[in-house]
């Protein structure tokens, strides 16, 4: 099979077709690598995601704009848009004398509940946004338009 010469079968070099090989499984890896489509990108679906904010500046507040951006700091990506949002009174905690909880209202202050229109894959443990997992009860800070907030998921839904 492979002569004095190092050719196989008296015609090509071993090594030459150890190189054709290894180009040969790298076109095959980038054609199905960027070529065909991968499944989790087919399930992505409309998903509504509602965030809630107990309690923010109301300068804050006035930035939110409906259509903005609503983007991810930490994983630095965007999540989707901000469909609607509703401004409600703050909702604050304070521990009294006796070291029992009670409510407070500071003023100037407000609540915030947006919903945020999105794509992504609704799975048991929540939804995936450019995989990501987000799940309902998720704390996390993000961006809306030029408003940045503390807040946490409160509802995941298909749109």
């Amino acid at each position: 099979m492979i002569d004095k010469n190092g050719k196989l079968f008296g015609k090509i070099n071993l090594i030459d077709l150890i190189i054709i090989l290894i180009l040969a499984a790298l076109v095959i890896f980038a054609v199905f690598k960027f070529a065909v489509p991968s499944e989790d990108d087919s399930m992505d679906t409309q998903v509504k995601i509602t965030l809630f904010c107990e309690e923010t500046p109301s300068y804050v507040v006035d930035y939110l704009k409906k259509g903005a951006p609503v983007l991810d700091p930490k994983e630095d990506i965007t999540i989707g848009t901000v469909e609607s949002f509703e401004i409600g009174e703050p909702i604050g905690f304070a521990t009294g004398e006796n070291g029992l909880m009670y409510e407070v209202t500071r003023s100037n202050y407000n609540s915030v509940t947006i919903e945020v229109e999105a794509k992504g894959a609704i799975g048991e443990n929540g939804v995936t946004v450019d995989d990501v997992l987000y799940g309902v009860g998720h704390t996390m800070t993000v961006y809306a338009g030029q408003a940045k907030l503390y807040l946490r998921i409160s509802s995941i839904e298909a749109a």
